[in-house]
């Protein structure tokens, strides 16, 4: 009787530690985790991680494709802000670069503004006021318009940041007015803080809603404990076909498909896991989504790595904002490797993953921006 109940209360102080440890190894994990913004979205990684951005050189390129690179040189390349037109932004610039920049988007607006004056010919598209200084609220300096172009040309808190657009002649007015509220409204956020106020967030940056105003941003993480992890996630205002755009093109499963057969292409071959059901139908951030599980070998057909995916599709005409969301989780083991660090194994690299799909949530309850 004795022996039995010595074991009994083995058993229980044993399951006790157990949950114990667990709770405490849980509560760990937990505040390991940093919480960030992305757009009207807000999502939670392990630990600390390297944003992608634009270098300071190219922050002035007039280029209709944004270009983000985390520090060591590697391309992000599906970070993308827009919000009244591309955005770009630096990292944190000394006086001496900030000096270079501002000249540089001077010389920038004396190229443009000659350019368009001394045209011979003039398209019928061109405005009749080829070149205008553009000024915020207070008065300040802040942009050029050349014809058809709009530059912006600013510094948040030692970041350069640009913002380019073009419209048509008919819109010129209204962009004006647009850039001008942008620019009195946008602020600077220190990565991995949350704004209570209603807005879009971006690295470095905040911008408070200006209305009916279409968004995209689409920030680049990559873990420093774990550089084979990168996390992407893409919070985009709902779109809608066109007249002559196919309606499936817009559907979460059309999305996924499409980005691992045409957009993110970095392998030799490529294995979906979920071999039956294909995608799973998930919940995330409040929407259904499309979850997809890959296997890749990579292009020097040895390296086997994998992918997770999110997909949503938004509604254009929800009373709430339902946007289009994506959130990628991919394993480039190399860039582990060659530091000396192990890569994450496939089962805690997809529990991973999910843990990170299960943080996405939306900031608040705004109206859509129709």
């Amino acid at each position: 009787m004795g022996n039995i109940y010595k074991m009994t209360r083995l058993r229980s102080i044993t399951a006790i530690t157990l949950i114990t440890t667990s709770i405490c190894a849980s509560a760990a994990e937990k505040l390991d985790w940093r919480t960030d913004c992305v757009g009207r979205m807000k999502i939670s990684i392990p630990g600390d991680a390297d944003i992608a951005i634009t270098p300071t050189k190219s922050v002035l390129e007039d280029s209709s494709s944004a270009r983000f690179f985390f520090s060591d040189g590697v391309r992000a390349g599906y970070s993308w802000f827009s919000y009244g037109g591309n955005i770009k932004i630096s990292n944190q610039l000394s006086p001496s670069e900030i000096s270079s920049f501002l000249k540089k988007a001077d010389e920038f607006g004396a190229s443009a503004r000659e350019d368009v004056l001394t045209r011979k010919y003039q398209r019928s598209e061109d405005p009749d006021n080829p070149f205008e200084t553009i000024y915020a609220n207070d008065g300040s300096k802040f942009a050029i318009r050349a014809n058809l172009f709009f530059l912006v040309a600013i510094v948040v808190n030692n970041h350069a940041v640009t913002l380019m657009s073009s419209v048509d002649k008919d819109q010129i007015s209204l962009e004006t007015e647009i850039l001008k509220k942008i620019v009195t409204n946008i602020g600077y956020r220190a990565n991995f803080t949350i704004p209570q106020r209603s807005g879009v967030c971006m690295p470095f940056l905040f911008v408070e809603d200006v209305e009916n105003e279409a968004r995209l941003a689409g920030t680049t993480y990559r873990l420093k404990d774990h550089p084979d992890i990168t996390i992407f996630l893409e919070d985009r205002s709902a779109g809608r076909p066109g007249k002559y755009m196919r309606p499936e093109v817009f559907t979460a499963i059309y999305k996924s498909n499409y980005f691992w057969t045409q957009r993110y292409q970095d392998y030799d071959s490529i294995e979906n896991l979920l071999k039956f059901r294909r995608h799973n139908n998930i919940p995330f951030a409040g929407q259904r989504a499309v979850e997809s599980k890959v296997r890749m070998i990579r292009t020097d057909k040895i390296t086997e790595d994998f992918g997770y995916l999110v997909v949503t599709q938004g509604n254009p005409d929800a009373k709430v904002d339902t946007p289009d969301l994506m959130l990628y989780v991919i394993r480039d083991a190399q860039e582990a490797i060659k530091r000396g660090i192990k890569p994450l194994p496939e089962k805690e690299f997809f529990k991973l993953a999910r843990q990170i799909a299960d943080s996405v949530k939306h900031r608040g309850a705004i109206s859509s921006d129709k």
